[in-house]
């Protein structure tokens, strides 16, 4: 009885921990990061441009700093396309702007798990830095599957997708995934060997007096 106990319960700690429980988008990725630093400045150029950037080279000269040299881990001008003029994209019932998108489907960084305590990957999918209804500008997860479904409203084809390696914090997050799943099962296999040679010993225990 004591080992089906034992059983049961490494089988139940086993499952919680590689199970994902509600998402829980990560923020301090350098995506994010990123992401909000082109908003601001977009935001700002308009307010003084009185229209919005044509390019990422203007954007660059506006703000007097190279994004990609801030943000070499994300290279936002590499792997986004800054879209002049901005299409419309229909979501739902109403039709916001794209002011800029990931030119090809990627997988980010997430939390699952109570509390968000647990690293896991999202995607594929894609960022897009759209427009608000009230002026202000955002950024969005979209999932790949959304991208391909809502995008044909705009009339515009995807951008030509770059060719850079995947992100390396996700590279990092991926293989830390993959060794703590190989380490939990190592520990589940060694609790059910260590719980089956319980059994056996009890039962050992208990049909010798019997053979005597």
């Amino acid at each position: 009885m004591f080992g089906r106990r034992s059983l049961l319960l490494v089988l139940l700690l086993f499952v919680t921990l590689v199970t994902p429980a509600q998402a829980w988008t990560s923020k301090g990725t350098p995506e994010a990061s990123a992401l909000l630093s082109v908003r601001i400045q977009i935001q700002v150029f308009e307010s003084e441009k009185k229209r919005l950037p044509e390019s990422w080279k203007e954007l660059d000269d506006f703000s007097g700093k190279s994004f990609d040299q801030l943000y070499p881990e994300a290279l936002p001008t590499i792997r986004y396309e800054l879209f002049s003029p901005p299409p419309s994209l229909r979501l739902g019932g109403r039709s916001v702007q794209v002011i800029a998108m990931t030119r090809k489907p990627m997988w980010e960084t997430t939390r699952t798990g109570t509390m968000g305590r647990t690293l896991a990957l999202k995607g594929p999918g894609r960022y897009i830095v759209r427009r608000t209804e009230n002026g202000n500008f955002t950024s969005e997860w979209f999932t790949e599957t959304a991208i391909q479904r809502l995008w044909p409203s705009t009339g515009r084809a995807l951008p030509v997708p770059d060719d850079e390696p995947e992100r390396p914090w996700v590279k990092s997050a991926r293989w830390l995934i993959i060794m703590k799943r190989v380490g939990l099962g190592a520990v589940m296999v060694l609790s059910v060997i260590w719980i089956v040679r319980r059994l056996r010993g009890e039962r050992k225990a208990t049909t010798e007096p019997l053979a005597n």
